[in-house]
């Protein structure tokens, strides 16, 4: 049987640019993630890599076509179950003109590349990106951009082991007000793993929201690594909600860079079977007179792991600080896992910081408060899951947005 590094080597003969071929090569020099390494201690990527995804979507040359019945199906998918405006559609890694609908000013510019860069970035993922990207945007919205309907990102699978790398490039000029929501579609249940890479760019005085909606079902794999960079005065605010994957890994860094900015970071996952979710958060507040704001909460059933690693770094400089984080997680079966670690690591005197974690049963006085009053023990466990887990889905703020994810939750629920 091949070895991992062999399944990766056989990828080579795929990739025709030369950068894209050193990336992979700087991949397989770093190694795939161990559960040695303390940064992958609790996800074993083997996992992901055993499924010897060898399907690499190509654009180049207009390779990569649809028929029409296949735009008429997607298409009938996404107005069936995205109530959105704005679309940015990748099919199977490409960008697929015919499904988008990008907002008509001047002030948003809009084009799709793989945004390669040849970077020697010492990250397995990012190199991994690199030598296998596939597609991505490029946004850059002028001064002064407002726009209160969310901007749907949406990842659609039609083929079966894939593995699909997109990078993005999003600059928010100042004073801008802009809302993005991805949505990790998989109408098929079909084996795909999804690589993204995400670097926005927040310039002063803007205020930007960011959804993330990850619900590819059970043979779905992702691990998403995103970037920020905050600028003075701006609010970033980002929630990240998990309702099903095989295995998911989410790998957040802001860093503050400029006075009275403030981040927001919400997360959700609710797992059952053998599903594995991995959020990893780091804020470094490198400029003073910051806040930033963490809630993370899962809902963890069967023999599910959730895992949570959260990181606040407050430079010597920046004093006033105020830095609060908190996880919180509900067990449903003995079987379940949770894996939590808040950290905090602080360099300045004058600042406000906490953290803390929490992992809980429903109590059972809970449950005989509505079985006294006529709901079953089933619909009365699934009422508190859901009641605990509201308080990140009401962040949510987008009507399209919140309302599919309430139906995908209850859906997971069984409510």
């Amino acid at each position: 049987m091949n070895s991992n590094t062999d399944i990766l080597k056989s990828l080579l003969p795929n990739i025709i640019d030369k950068k894209q071929q050193q990336s992979l090569l700087n991949a397989i020099s770093i190694g795939i993630p161990s559960m040695k390494n303390e940064e992958w201690k609790y996800t074993y990527y083997n996992k992901i890599i055993d499924n010897n995804f060898s399907n690499i979507t190509s654009k180049a040359d207009d390779a990569y076509k649809l028929s029409d019945g296949t735009i008429d199906e997607i298409k009938n998918h996404i107005e069936t179950q995205f109530n959105a405006t704005y679309k940015i559609v990748f099919v199977d890694g490409v960008f697929i003109a015919e499904l988008s609908y990008i907002p008509n000013t001047p002030k948003f510019t809009f084009w799709n590349s793989n945004n390669i860069e040849e970077q020697a970035t010492k990250d397995f993922l990012l190199e991994l990106n690199n030598a296998l990207s596939s597609d991505g945007i490029n946004i850059n919205i002028d001064k002064s951009f407002e726009e209160e309907k969310a901007i749907a990102i949406l990842y659609i699978a039609t083929k079966s082991d894939q593995i699909i790398n997109l990078k993005h490039k999003i600059n928010i000029a100042k004073k801008t007000q802009v809302h993005f929501t991805e949505y990790y579609i998989n109408p098929n249940h079909l084996k795909t793993y999804y690589n993204i890479v995400n670097n926005i760019s927040i310039h002063e005085n803007s205020i930007v929201k960011w959804d993330k909606i990850q619900n590819g079902k059970q043979q779905f794999y992702i691990t998403d690594n995103t970037f920020v960079q905050q600028e003075k005065s701006s609010i970033f605010t980002v929630n990240t909600i998990t309702v099903s994957g095989a295995i998911t890994r989410n790998n957040l860094v802001v860093d503050i860079n400029g006075e009275h900015a403030e981040c927001n970071m919400n997360g959700l996952y609710l797992l059952n079977g053998h599903e594995h979710c991995d959020n990893r958060t780091k804020v470094n507040h490198n400029q003073p007179n910051t806040n930033s704001n963490e809630l993370y909460k899962g809902i963890v059933d069967g023999e599910a792991t959730g895992v949570f690693n959260g990181k606040i770094l407050v430079d010597q400089i920046a004093q006033k600080t105020n830095a609060f984080q908190s996880n919180k997680n509900i067990i449903i079966n003995d079987k379940a896992n949770i894996y939590t670690k808040p950290q905090l690591e602080i360099f300045a005197d004058d600042v406000k910081c906490s953290h803390g974690a929490t992992i809980a049963q429903i109590e059972d006085t809970e449950l005989f408060y509505l079985q006294a009053r006529g709901i079953g023990k089933e619909k009365a466990r699934a009422l508190l899951t859901i009641a605990f887990a509201e308080e990140v889905i009401e962040k949510v703020d987008s009507k399209d947005s919140c309302n599919y994810l309430i139906e995908a939750v209850e859906a997971k629920l069984n409510i």
